[in-house]
């Protein structure tokens, strides 16, 4: 439904983040971090998976893994996970880039938040729950930006689809379909504050656990 110059859009933007991020930090000479991207990149893919009923929705712990990974290993473990669940019908393969650009954007804005709580002495789980849920609000937003600036190619595609086999009159009747902008914003805006705090308190409970089976995770700054 998205214009080919959208989605093509997404790809050419993640292969630049890759080839920025990929120059930076030590990475390529700690075996240890690309231990912990596999290990990070099946959690969310396995996460991802588990839908929430009634509501189909899902969390994803993208900024958990932003702060264990750093910015480097995150946008590829974000490109990697969007790949393996298109291939498994989760999600479509030309909006891999676009998808795994929301997913990167997550990461990198609550690893940042994460950062700066802590050097302001906030405690872990604090800084963890303010890092999710600013990092899913931007997501979220970037999420609603790409739809909107689809729109008109989603229009069209839902008032040909909901045209397809109609008499003239039936056609004129639905000529009017199209995207509610503003009650889309509301359901991703509403829906998703709820979303974002829970996932924020099932963030802060993953890293109260690693924190203490794995306290160098995140006493030390990553690579």
């Amino acid at each position: 439904m998205l214009p080919v110059w959208l989605w093509a859009s997404g790809y050419a933007l993640m292969a630049l983040l890759v080839a920025a991020l990929w120059g930076l930090g030590q990475a390529r000479t700690q075996p240890r971090r690309f231990a912990l991207l596999g290990v990070f990149a099946a959690m969310m893919v396995l996460v991802m998976l588990l839908e929430v009923p009634p509501f189909g929705a899902h969390c994803n712990l993208s900024v958990v893994s932003g702060i264990v990974l750093g910015p480097q290993l995150a946008v590829p473990a974000a490109l990697m996970v969007n790949l393996i669940l298109a291939l498994m019908g989760h999600g479509g393969l030309t909006v891999v880039g676009l998808n795994s650009l929301v997913l990167s954007t997550e990461m990198l804005v609550g690893y940042a938040v994460f950062r700066g709580l802590r050097r302001s002495r906030l405690r872990t789980g604090r800084a963890v729950f303010i890092a999710t849920v600013v990092g899913l609000a931007v997501g979220t937003a970037l999420s609603y930006g790409i739809i909107a600036a689809g729109a008109p190619a989603i229009n069209h595609t839902l008032q040909s689809a909901a045209a397809g086999g109609k008499t003239e009159i039936e056609i004129r009747a639905v000529a009017g379909a199209h995207l509610d902008l503003v009650r889309l914003a509301l359901i991703m805006f509403g829906a998703g504050l709820i979303g974002w705090v829970v996932e924020g308190l099932l963030s802060s409970f993953v890293v109260a656990y690693l924190g203490k089976a794995f306290p160098r995770l995140f006493g030390e700054e990553p690579a």
